[in-house]
C-alpha cells in the first residue's frame, strides 16, 4: 500500500518583540471586456465554488433598468465566461440588484427598486402607489442547476415599512445582513443583522450592528466571509456625500460582536467611488465595483488579490526570523500569528497559519495538511518543508501531548523516534495503531559540537479506524407482525443518541411464524466483515416472554446463492427490557468476504414462537484509501 504523506512547514523558536498579522490587497484589475460592458457593471457576488459571479448590469438585452446577470468558469483558474442574463421570474422591469446566492446555491437574495403597497405584498406596476421603496426578495431552486423559483419576499423581517437593501447571506443560510434606512439607526443607512436555527425557518428579529460598524453616514453593501468572522462593506463617512471607500470589520467568533470599523488600503480605495465588496471562496480575492478612470463603462467590476503580512516579529524584513517567530503564538488566540487560513485568521494559532507563512516565505505550495487530521492511515509518512536555515532534524512521535511536547534530547521521554536525520521525511516503524490520536514535532538543527536546536511546534492527527459501520443495508425476514418489519433492525429506529435503545415495541422486528425464523441482510457492495453489533429484542414484557434471540446459525454468501456457515457464533445475549439497552452481543467475522448475511434463530430466550431483534450493525473492515491529512 502506497505510504500517504503529511506535508507541513514546522515552526520553532520563541522570540519577543512581534509585530501584528495582518494583510493588504495586491494591484486591483478589471474583470475585461468579457464581463465588463459599456453600460454600468455593479454588485459582484460569488458562489460557494467559486465558478459562478452574479452581478447587476444596466446593460441592453434585459428586462428593465438594472437586470441580474451571470459569468461562470470550468475552474478556478478558467477566465469568466460571457455575461448571461439570469431571466425570469428573478429580473423585472424594475431595478434588480445586489444579487447574493447562499452557500449551498439554492436561495437567491436580491434588492429591488419599484413601488411598494404595504397591503398588496407582492410586486406590483410603478404607479399603483404614492411610496418609493426597496425590498428584499428571494427566489428557490431544487438543485444548483435547476431553474429559479417564483420570487418571493425575505419576509418581516427583514423587510419592513422602511427601504432595505443590498442583503449578504452567510454561507449557512443562518445569518442576513443587510443595510436599511429606519428611525433610530446611527446614520442615514445602517447595517442590520438577523439570523434564524434553520433555513426553513423564518427570520429572527433585526439588530443593528452597532456604532462600531455604523456611522452618522450611509452604509450598504455587505459583504460576509466564508468563515463568517469578516466583512466587507461600502461607506461614504470619509467622503460625503456620495463618495463610496471599502471598509472592514472583524469579530472573534460568529456569535460576538462586530469590532471597529477599519477603511481598506489605498489600492483598492481611491478618489473615486469604489463600492459593493464581494470575496472569493478561499477569502484571498476581494471582487468590488468601481468608476475609476480606465474602465469600460460607467461602473466595472474589478478583483484584487488578497495578501497576508507575515512580518512577525516586525522587523521589516521576511525571512526564517518569522517562521521561528510563529512559535510564540501557537496554539493560542493571538493575532500577532493568526493569519490563516483566511487572512483575518479563525481565531487560534495552527497548521494553517503554518501553512499561510511557508507559502509567502518559502514561495512554496505545500500539500496542505488539515489541522487535527482525521482518517489518516496507519502507515503514514511524516514530511514537512526544508528551511534554509537548518542541515537536521529531531523528529518526536507519541500518543501523549505532554511528552511530545516536554521531550527534548536530555528527557526524550520514549517519544524522540529519530536524532540529527538530513531528510524531511519520517516513516514509522510497522504501522500506527488504528483509531488513535498521534502527536509529533519536528526540531530544526544546526549540528556541531555544540549543536542549536529550534523547537517546533507540536501537530497532531488521528488514524482511522479499523472498521467502519455499514450503511444502506437492506432487511428481509421469513415473516413480521405488522409494523414491526425487519427493516426496523438496520434504520437506527429506536437509538438514542448513546446507542441505547428504546422499549417502543415499534421500533423492532418480530416475527409472525413459528421456529426457525430467519432474517436476512443485504449489503450495497461484497466487502470484509469485520463485527456484527445486536440489540435483541428488548419490548417491556421480554424479561417475562423472551421474544429475543438466543441460539442463532449465521450463514454469510457474495452472490445470495452459495452459502457458507460461520463457525463459533456465541448465544445472543437477553435484552433488559428497559429504555437505553446497549447492545450486548457481538459476533466476530474474522475478515470473511460476504454481500449477504442469513441469520436463523433456531431458539430464543423464552417458549412463544415468535422471535425477533431491535437493531443490528455491521462493521467492515476499510480497504478504500483513507483521506489523505
Amino acid at each position: 500500500m502506497q505510504k500517504k504523506r503529511i506535508i507541513s512547514v514546522v515552526a520553532i523558536l520563541i522570540v519577543s518583540g512581534m509585530g501584528r498579522a495582518d494583510f493588504t490587497f495586491g494591484p486591483p484589475m478589471n474583470l475585461g471586456p468579457v464581463v465588463n460592458g459599456p453600460a454600468a457593471d455593479c454588485c459582484p457576488n460569488l458562489a460557494a465554488d467559486g465558478l459562478t459571479l452574479y452581478f447587476s448590469s444596466g446593460r441592453p438585452g434585459g428586462f428593465g433598468d438594472y437586470d441580474i446577470w451571470f459569468c461562470t468558469r470550468p475552474n478556478l483558474d478558467a477566465p469568466w465566461g460571457p455575461p448571461v442574463n439570469i431571466g425570469h421570474p428573478i429580473n423585472s422591469q424594475y431595478y434588480d440588484a445586489y444579487p447574493c446566492v447562499s452557500g449551498d446555491g439554492l436561495r437567491l437574495y436580491f434588492s429591488e427598486h419599484w413601488q411598494w403597497n404595504p397591503k398588496v405584498g407582492a410586486r406590483i406596476p410603478a404607479g399603483s402607489t404614492d411610496l418609493w421603496n426597496t425590498e428584499i426578495w428571494m427566489s428557490a431552486r431544487a438543485s444548483p442547476g435547476a431553474p429559479w423559483g417564483p420570487v418571493v419576499s425575505a419576509g418581516t423581517p427583514p423587510n419592513s415599512t422602511g427601504s432595505e437593501i443590498s442583503a449578504a447571506v452567510a454561507c449557512d443560510d443562518l445569518t442576513l445582513i443587510f443595510a436599511a434606512m429606519r428611525a433610530g439607526g446611527q446614520g442615514y443607512t445602517d447595517l442590520l443583522m438577523c439570523s434564524r436555527a434553520t433555513p426553513q425557518e423564518l427570520w429572527g428579529p433585526a439588530l443593528n450592528c452597532g456604532a462600531a460598524v455604523n456611522s452618522y453616514s450611509m452604509e450598504s453593501g455587505p459583504c460576509l466571509s466564508p468563515d463568517g468572522l469578516a466583512m466587507f462593506f461600502e461607506s461614504c463617512r470619509d467622503n460625503p456625500p456620495f463618495v463610496w471607500d471599502i471598509w472592514m470589520t472583524t469579530r472573534k467568533s460568529r456569535s460576538a460582536a462586530w469590532g471597529p470599523a477599519v477603511k481598506r488600503a489605498a489600492t483598492v480605495n481611491t478618489a473615486d467611488n469604489e463600492w459593493n465588496p464581494a470575496l472569493s471562496p478561499d477569502g484571498r480575492t476581494l471582487y468590488f465595483t468601481s468608476n475609476r478612470a480606465g474602465g469600460r463603462g460607467n461602473d466595472d467590476l474589478y478583483e484584487a488579490p488578497i495578501l497576508p503580512i507575515v512580518d512577525l516579529n516586525a522587523d521589516g524584513m521576511l525571512d526564517d526570523k518569522d517562521m521561528l517567530a510563529m512559535q510564540e503564538t501557537w496554539n493560542r488566540a493571538d493575532p500577532r500569528g493568526d493569519i490563516g487560513p483566511m487572512p483575518w485568521g479563525d481565531g487560534v494559532v495552527d497548521t494553517y497559519d503554518l501553512i499561510v507563512l511557508g507559502q509567502q516565505l518559502l514561495g512554496k505550495e505545500p500539500i496542505a495538511p488539515v489541522p487535527h487530521a482525521q482518517e489518516v492511515a496507519p502507515d503514514v509518512v511524516l514530511s514537512w518543508m526544508a528551511v534554509p536555515f537548518a542541515r537536521a532534524y529531531d523528529v518526536y512521535l507519541g500518543t501523549s501531548l505532554a511528552d511530545v511536547t516536554g521531550a527534548d534530547r536530555t528527557n526524550p521521554r520514549n517519544v524522540l523516534v529519530s536524532k540529527a536525520q538530513a531528510t524531511t521525511s519520517y516513516d514509522p516503524e510497522g504501522l500506527l495503531e488504528y483509531g488513535r490520536t498521534c502527536y509529533w514535532r519536528v526540531d530544526f538543527v544546526n549540528p556541531g559540537s555544540d549543536p542549536t536546536i529550534y523547537r517546533g511546534s507540536v501537530l497532531d492527527f488521528t488514524t482511522r479506524a479499523f472498521a467502519y459501520a455499514l450503511k444502506n443495508v437492506v432487511a428481509t425476514a421469513s415473516s413480521a407482525q405488522a409494523g414491526m418489519g425487519p427493516e426496523k433492525t438496520v434504520d437506527g429506529s429506536g437509538l438514542d443518541k448513546s446507542d441505547g435503545h428504546t422499549t417502543e415495541a415499534k421500533a423492532m422486528w418480530l416475527s409472525s411464524g413459528p421456529s426457525p425464523n430467519w432474517i436476512q441482510y443485504q449489503f450495497d457492495r461484497i466487502c470484509r466483515l469485520h463485527e456484527l453489533w445486536v440489540w435483541n429484542s428488548n419490548q417491556v414484557v421480554e424479561p417475562f416472554m423472551g421474544f429475543g434471540a438466543r441460539i442463532v446459525t449465521i450463514e454469510y454468501s457474495t452472490d445470495g446463492t452459495s452459502w457458507t456457515l460461520l463457525k463459533d457464533v456465541p448465544e445472543f445475549a437477553r435484552a433488559s427490557g428497559q429504555p437505553g439497552y446497549a447492545a450486548n452481543a457481538k459476533v466476530s467475522f474474522g475478515g470473511v468476504s460476504a454481500r449477504y448475511v442469513k441469520l436463523t434463530i433456531t431458539k430464543n430466550w423464552g417458549a412463544a414462537p415468535q422471535t425477533g431483534l431491535s437493531e443490528v450493525r455491521f462493521f467492515y473492515i476499510a480497504d478504500a484509501s483513507p483521506v489523505q491529512p
